[in-house]
């Protein structure tokens, strides 16, 4: 009856084709054993070829003694049969990481490196209903969103779980009838450990206080969160077209505004997808996709907040760009050499700077600006970055601060900086490519001319 749930489980969900090479974890406990039988008496029908693998984690005295029982079971087997040890506790202390993630980070290099080295094509776990009711409860302690309440999946990537459609008093009846021997893991039973408290505690009170068929439950809620994860996915990848400016390896731009305009449940969705892009599918919880969408649907701009892993997300008029930490903020200034050129390292631009007398024929190309040189101070002129303070007059709109006119026009605030500026002291007289203020203009009576042209290069011309 186990057999035939299990068989019918793995067609199902499609675990893996005929034909195919399966390595299977084992660590000696009563799931993996009752995994390895299993697999075994279906390796025929399904044409498998069927590996066995093994981490000693080196945690317990008993750790080698559990590694021989496995390696006489897999010999009488005749299951090929792949060892590795590794010392955990010395790795989770280098790693500042807990014992138990740094475990489980173990194995699974293990397993992958194992997979590519034998050229297999999947790896099968032990997992199980019990399990899978676990870490549905875990994830909702945690704060998850649909993506965690699917819980364990049937398949992901290479991973299989054929006894996910188990639940543990049938793993334990399967062992009995088969009058299977395995190996007792006390660790299993330290309630330091959350998974143990949750296992040990929490559920057998669900069962007897609560609803007595609670593992079936958050069982079902696992399969019906798969599902509808998976529609919204297919629904989110259509909608990313029209919302997706730029992505980079580092970097994705959004349309602010369309991104606002959506469902918050696609919002989250397809936040998910990009953080995905950028640094992997794990470690983003509700609340980093919640202070997402509250920052892209505030008013105003240049407005930034810092996740984990390193992510920073920027709303900058119409554009919600989440990526790296963006690069510290240009400062540059270089004073003034007339004639001369100044090569601005900071962004890679060439300025020539040339005084021209104004004759009849004279004319202002768009490449340059031109300016009045008489009108301007002879000192400390510099070719610069903004600063705070940084003032010019405009013709037709009087005195007005750089920060104010960049925030008029909306220029992009990572660009602001790399706008280069004519100035003495805070005094501004030029800003390159928006204007000139009122005095350096170029009037009727105006007789020498300063050039600014900007050098073309591979990336101008």
């Amino acid at each position: 009856m186990v057999r035939l749930k299990v068989k019918d489980y793995i067609n199902k969900y499609g675990l893996f084709r005929p034909g195919a090479t399966v390595i299977a974890a084992v660590s000696g406990g009563p799931d993996s054993i009752a995994l390895l039988h299993i697999l075994k008496t279906l390796a025929a029908e399904f044409r498998l070829q069927l590996l066995a693998a093994h981490v000693n984690h080196q945690l317990r005295p008993e750790a080698d003694e559990e590694e021989a029982f496995v390696q006489r079971l897999c010999s009488d087997w005749e299951i090929a049969l792949y060892c590795h040890r590794v010392e955990v506790e010395k790795r989770a202390l280098a790693n500042r990481k807990g014992i138990e993630e740094t475990a489980r980070e173990s194995r699974y290099e293990f397993f992958q490196q194992l997979k590519e080295q034998l050229g297999a094509d999947y790896v099968a776990t032990a997992h199980h209903r019990h399990d899978q009711a676990e870490t549905i409860l875990m994830h909702i302690m945690r704060g998850s969103g649909i993506k965690g309440l699917r819980g364990i999946l049937p398949v992901s990537d290479y991973l299989i779980r054929p006894l996910l459609g188990l639940d543990r008093r049938e793993i334990e009846a399967y062992l009995e009838a088969e009058h299977l021997s395995f190996c007792t893991d006390l660790s299993n039973y330290d309630t330091r450990f959350l998974r143990n408290r949750v296992r040990q505690e929490l559920i057998p009170i669900l069962e007897q206080d609560f609803n007595p068929r609670i593992v079936e439950r958050l069982d079902m809620l696992g399969c019906i969160a798969r599902e509808e994860y998976e529609a919204m996915t297919i629904e989110t990848e259509k909608l990313l077209p029209s919302l997706l400016l730029s992505r980079e390896d580092k970097q994705v731009i959004l349309d602010q505004p369309q991104f606002v305009s959506l469902h918050p449940a696609f919002q989250r969705r397809l936040l998910l997808i990009v953080l995905s892009w950028l640094k992997g599918e794990e470690g983003w919880s509700a609340l980093d996709l919640c202070l997402i969408v509250d920052l892209a649907g505030k008013p105003g701009s240049a407005k930034r907040i810092k996740l984990g892993q390193g992510i920073w997300v920027q709303k900058i008029y119409d554009r919600l760009i989440i990526g790296e930490k963006p690069p510290k903020e240009l400062s540059f200034s270089y004073p003034l050499s007339i004639p001369g050129s100044i090569r601005i390292a900071e962004t890679g631009e060439t300025f020539s700077f040339a005084l021209i007398k104004r004759s009849r024929a004279y004319s202002c190309k768009a490449s340059e600006m031109h300016l009045d040189y008489d009108a301007l101070p002879k000192a400390d002129l510099c070719w610069r970055s903004r600063r705070q303070g940084d003032r010019m007059t405009w013709t037709g709109m009087g005195s007005k601060k750089i920060k104010k006119y960049f925030i008029d026009k909306k220029i992009p605030y990572g660009q602001r900086n790399s706008i280069p500026l004519l100035a003495s002291e805070q005094e501004v007289y030029a800003v390159w490519g928006h204007g000139i203020s009122t005095q350096a203009a170029v009037k009727d009576n105006t007789v020498n001319i300063l050039v600014i042209r900007r050098e073309l290069d591979d990336h101008t011309k």
